[in-house]
């Protein structure tokens, strides 16, 4: 998230109050995603380790030197930075000027959980690592680790990187992270966001995916985009449930040739309702996987009115990532993940 020159920014900022008492003073900086113009970086200037910072606007309270905030309603906005170190406090207000109503709003969204990736380590009030190797299946040959050499923040991203770390072409030869909101951050419908740029190669194998055991014995996967790298700059979607497991009902998968995938960001989206499931490409408009199956009842064919956890990882090798073979030359190589934004109706 950069900041943009006031010409083409989608909201003006302009201080019309600051007051510090016993001498502090409280200012900030305001920053707009182009990507996402109603989504604005709130920085405050004056950052000490002893401080606390409250922030208010369009109704919310926000915690945090550096926060991200959604405001969806276009209009002029306060927005009021509270400080407080010691004895010591104050507040600065700015206000923002919102050119236009944001997706969510029209949609009747709220903003009900994101991450910004903005702090200098992940949040494990919401992250959980997966560790391990041998035990996921598919046979896969990386090492999960929990190491900041495989999972760390970078210039307010996520970065989940493979590394080499053996003598190349058998299973423990290279590490990974592997990352769930397992018990932290669970949804069953909603709107999510996850917007990425991937690795690519021969034997590399990002994904971005939703599962869960609470419909057990009933199977529960939502593949949002996958991404083995032999088949460059084609991704995969995927609804997993019992009955396509089984055979006794058709599989549902689709692909997208998507030509600048390992080099540009996209946003990898999904829209999870009681009418059905959908995959999106940057626009929630660009569909390119739908399942609406004609029975909800049956928890064999619709298992999704259960809680599922989001799964962020980057796998090495395997039956399918590595079909072709694994080109040890690509490590170390990385995904590198923006932002992951959740919506909830109001």
């Amino acid at each position: 998230m950069a900041a943009l020159p006031a010409a083409i920014l989608c909201a003006a900022a302009s201080c019309t109050s600051c007051h510090k008492d016993n001498k502090l003073e409280v200012s900030f900086t305001v920053e707009s995603d182009g990507e996402s113009p109603n989504f604005f970086k709130l920085t405050a200037d004056n950052q000490t380790p002893s401080s606390t910072y409250e922030w208010t606007a369009d109704g919310s309270t926000w915690q945090g030197s550096t926060v991200t905030c959604h405001i969806g309603r276009k209009g002029l906005h306060n927005v009021t930075l509270r400080q407080k170190d010691g004895n010591r406090s104050g507040k600065c207000t700015k206000k923002i000027q919102v050119t236009q109503d944001s997706y969510p709003f029209l949609n009747g969204e709220e903003l009900w959980w994101h991450d910004e990736f903005n702090g200098h380590a992940l949040d494990t009030r919401s992250w959980n690592y997966d560790t391990g190797i041998g035990k996921w299946g598919n046979n896969e040959w990386e090492n999960y680790t929990d190491s900041r050499d495989n999972v760390f923040l970078r210039d307010g991203k996520l970065v989940i990187r493979a590394i080499k770390t053996g003598e190349g072409q058998k299973i423990g030869d290279y590490t990974s992270g592997r990352l769930t909101t397992s018990g932290k951050k669970e949804i069953s419908r909603g709107r999510v966001e996850v917007r990425a740029k991937l690795p690519g190669g021969n034997g590399i194998w990002p994904a971005i995916w939703f599962f869960g055991r609470k419909a057990h014995p009933y199977y529960s996967e939502l593949d949002i985009m996958e991404y083995v790298g032999c088949d460059k700059n084609i991704i995969y979607g995927a609804v997993h449930t019992t009955a396509t497991l089984d055979g006794s009902a058709e599989k549902v998968s689709m692909s997208r040739t998507v030509p600048d995938v390992e080099t540009a960001f996209h946003t990898y989206g999904m829209e999870w309702s009681d009418k059905g499931i959908a995959y999106y490409l940057d626009e929630p408009s660009n569909v390119y996987l739908r399942y609406e199956p004609s029975d909800f009842s049956d928890p064999s064919i619709w298992p999704f009115d259960k809680e599922l956890y989001l799964i962020l990882n980057v796998a090495v090798g395997g039956d399918w990532g590595g079909m072709k073979g694994v080109d040890d030359s690509i490590f170390p190589c990385e995904m590198e993940v923006d932002y992951v934004r959740i919506f909830r109706k109001k």
